[in-house]
């Protein structure tokens, strides 16, 4: 598996809204060739160590973050800063400071180490204040399709859910998951079938990292009842055919 990728927050809103959301289309059977299928067990295993690799590292520092630098023991030092674009931080007394993948923990340390030289037995404590935009992205028929923020753990379904739940015309057994792998296949969208874990209480087979997507398609009869209304009743006003309702 190649480094990922990647993307900055408001590049990754406009590709999930977009183009990534045409692209899975696409995979879904609506363009020429491709066809989104089921995760096969190495492909699942390695995405398994992914999401436990984030776990056990930690939350990582990104750009867009607002920090909380705090020292107990001399207060003067103490600031609230946003990670710039570029990654870095002004910390006070030690000047620029990349932060970007550290975790708190981590910036803390070295800022202690920084500060040693002129602070007597510096203690630092780092918090973020403020997550930034950066995320994962749910689209399709949920309630509210948009950029949530990443934490720890998150699951696909409490992703939807965080997202207003499933529409009456989602297709709960065909959940298109699209993340970034880097490499010689630089997107991977495969199918997760969340009505096994809505229905029969299965566990889910693996929790998100930053920057996936959720893409949630429609059922048949949904696009059924959208090419009736839009290639008949549309088209024909004066035909006034029977339409089930979307469920």
């Amino acid at each position: 598996m190649g480094s990922r990728r990647r993307l900055s927050p408001g590049r990754v809103g406009r590709l999930a809204g977009g183009a990534v959301v045409a692209a899975v289309l696409i995979l879904l059977g609506c363009g020429p060739s491709m066809r989104v299928e089921p995760f096969s067990p190495t492909e699942l295993a390695r995405m398994q160590r992914e999401s436990a690799d984030i776990e056990r590292r930690g939350y990582r520092i990104e750009p867009g973050d607002t920090l909380l630098i705090k020292y107990p023991y001399h207060q003067e030092m103490d600031q609230e800063t946003m990670v710039r674009p570029d990654g870095n931080i002004t910390a006070t007394g030690v000047g620029p400071v990349s932060a970007a993948g550290m975790t708190a923990a981590e910036l803390a340390t070295h800022l202690k180490e920084q500060t040693r030289s002129r602070l007597r037995d510096p203690e630092v404590t780092v918090s973020i204040s403020r997550h930034g935009e950066r995320g994962v992205y749910v689209g399709g028929e949920v309630g509210r399709p948009g950029m949530l923020v990443y934490r720890k753990g998150l699951t696909p379904l409490q992703a939807v859910v965080a997202a207003g739940g499933f529409l009456p015309t989602a297709r709960i057994d065909s959940v298109i998951l699209v993340r970034q792998i880097g490499g010689t296949e630089p997107v991977l969208a495969r199918k997760i079938d969340l009505g096994r874990v809505v229905h029969k209480g299965e566990p889910e087979p693996l929790a998100l990292v930053p920057q996936d997507i959720i893409f949630v398609p429609r059922t048949g009869i949904a696009n059924a009842n959208i090419w009736v209304r839009q290639h008949i009743t549309e088209l024909f006003p004066f035909i006034r055919m029977p339409v089930p309702p979307m469920f």
